[in-house]
């Protein structure tokens, strides 16, 4: 292994030498980007999820990310997904980074609630119900066994891989999946909103283990029994990407603190990929007061290392994009894995300032400014 030189659009938290490791091995090269776009009944309850306009538009968002991504443009719903205020999508940072990386990409679709119009890996899973159902998904084993075979798939041709997610209430889902996994037992999960709603999602999480009649840590060995109670249907799939990808070249999960409950999966059913698998995220999510993802992942590993992207919109020109730096969005869509991606498979020459020049022309074009 040789020294890594971390650019200063990079920044580290965790395990440096598994991080120089994996870095080493593919700084320069070719990776691929996918996103599994989802729905999940639980972002409809009130007050769960800031994305979307309205709680009902948030079964739209992964779809809707998703059209953007591949069209440049949505056609399931009007407009671009957007937080109540009219703050954009962090797909826009996502589509940033792959335009400006040429990196391929592809859609897997773990279960919408409305069939996105783009091409995608669909692996059989449905639109999930809410949690405090304590039966939330369906085909959960079959859907991950999918997710192995395209992540074997996928490393086939690529020196790593990227695997994020677009899927709104996901946090509160992840939240319950770790609780009964007994790797969280406090609320250190994000949120789109500067205020973060703990109480609610607590509540709910309470309510769903209490339906199942179990208690916390009581499926610390079963998670796939964990997201079939009280997952949402992009886990399943992204679980199964990643430990079948890892076993081959590194993977870069990307997101926040919702892919932590795929982390935690991937670590229990598949603990020799562990050192070969990084999380990708944004400096927003890790600067975040209202969270914690160092502490979710010091539960989960202390050898998976956290790589994120010192984007920064406080000086942009538009205020949609400056709310970031207030607390709103952190993460999503893979924004902070696909940034990472890009530097990585650029060699750093893109900079996290590229970024955000290529964000404001995507912005600009979207929104219809001159």
């Amino acid at each position: 292994m040789t020294e890594f030189d971390m650019p200063s659009s990079l920044g580290l938290y965790g395990d440096k030498k598994i991080a120089n490791d994996i870095l080493s091995r593919i700084w320069g090269k070719r990776g691929v980007f996918t996103c599994t776009v989802a729905s999940t009944m639980t972002s409809s309850i009130p007050g769960v999820s800031d994305a979307g306009d309205t709680p009902e538009l948030t079964l739209y968002t992964g779809a809707a990310d998703a059209e953007l991504l591949v069209n440049g443009k949505t056609t399931c719903i009007k407009g671009v997904p957007i937080n109540p205020g009219g703050i954009p999508t962090p797909a826009t940072l996502t589509k940033a980074a792959l335009d400006l990386s040429g990196m391929q990409f592809f859609i897997v679709d773990g279960g919408c609630y409305v069939d996105p119009d783009i091409p995608r890996f669909y692996l059989g899973g449905k639109c999930g119900q809410k949690i405090t159902t304590a039966h939330a998904l369906e085909n959960v084993r079959t859907v991950y066994e999918r997710g192995y075979r395209l992540g074997e798939q996928l490393a086939k041709d690529n020196a790593f891989v990227i695997i994020s997610e677009s899927c709104a209430g996901g946090t509160t889902t992840a939240l319950a999946v770790m609780t009964a996994m007994g790797v969280l037992k406090e609320n250190l999960v994000s949120s789109s909103s500067p205020k973060n709603p703990k109480e609610l999602k607590s509540r709910l999480v309470k309510e769903a283990l209490e339906t199942a009649g179990i208690e916390p840590g009581d499926y610390a060995k079963d998670p796939l029994k964990a997201m079939e109670c009280f997952g949402d249907p992009m886990m399943p799939a992204n679980v199964g990407i990643l430990c079948g990808a890892a076993k081959h070249v590194p993977v870069i999960v990307g997101g926040g603190t919702q892919m932590a409950a795929v982390m935690s999966a991937a670590v229990v059913l598949h603990p020799e990929i562990v050192g070969n698998f990084m999380q990708g995220t944004t400096r927003w999510l890790m600067e975040d007061p209202n969270s914690s993802m160092k502490k979710i992942m010091d539960n989960i590993s202390d050898r998976i290392p956290i790589l994120y992207v010192n984007v920064d919109y406080s000086d942009s020109p538009y205020e949609g994009l400056q709310a970031y730096e207030w607390g709103y969005i952190k993460e999503g869509t893979g924004c902070g894995g696909a940034s990472v991606g890009a530097i990585i498979t650029s060699a750093g020459k893109i900079t996290a300032k590229d970024l955000k020049g290529q964000v404001h022309e995507i912005y600009k074009g979207i929104m219809q400014f001159d």
